[in-house]
């Protein structure tokens, strides 16, 4: 008898135990949402391409120019980019002989045309003496 009624109670605790156990496992306050994470905004980048035209400058530094008579008038010694997005200068040495008596002229980059005739810089309506009596082009000082 004792056997079975400490059974009986022992089933009877377990049995009233398991609801009590599972009641504390459910939760009646939501779990916390995990921290949102903003994405950063999409933006479309657009990737610059050359024109099949398009010219590297150090092609350019150096290269002689000529006019419409095949006539070398100067040959571009730098070019003067605008750091606020104006307009690009070249700069062309002319008149000289080995470095000698040469002089820098300021002339407008897109006053240059691509010849593929001959595969050379032109300067249209240049001569030398044109360029020679332009003012002449001095360098900024550095900052």
């Amino acid at each position: 008898m004792f056997n079975s009624s400490m059974r009986r109670a022992l089933l009877t605790a377990t049995l009233l135990a398991v609801p009590s156990f599972a009641f504390a496992q459910t939760s009646t306050t939501p779990a916390p949402a995990a921290p949102s994470v903003a994405s950063p905004p999409t933006t479309s980048v657009v990737v610059p391409t050359a024109a099949p035209s398009a010219r590297r400058a150090s092609t350019l530094i150096g290269a002689n120019i000529i006019n419409e008579e095949n006539r070398n008038v100067g040959e571009v010694h730098d070019l003067m980019v605008d750091t606020a997005g104006g307009a690009t200068i070249a700069v062309l040495s002319v008149g000289g002989f080995l470095g000698m008596g040469e002089r820098y002229v300021a002339i407008p980059l897109s006053a240059l045309r691509w010849n593929g005739e001959r595969e050379r810089w032109m300067l249209p309506g240049a001569t030398v003496d044109s360029l020679k009596a332009r003012p002449a082009f001095t360098y900024p000082e550095r900052r």
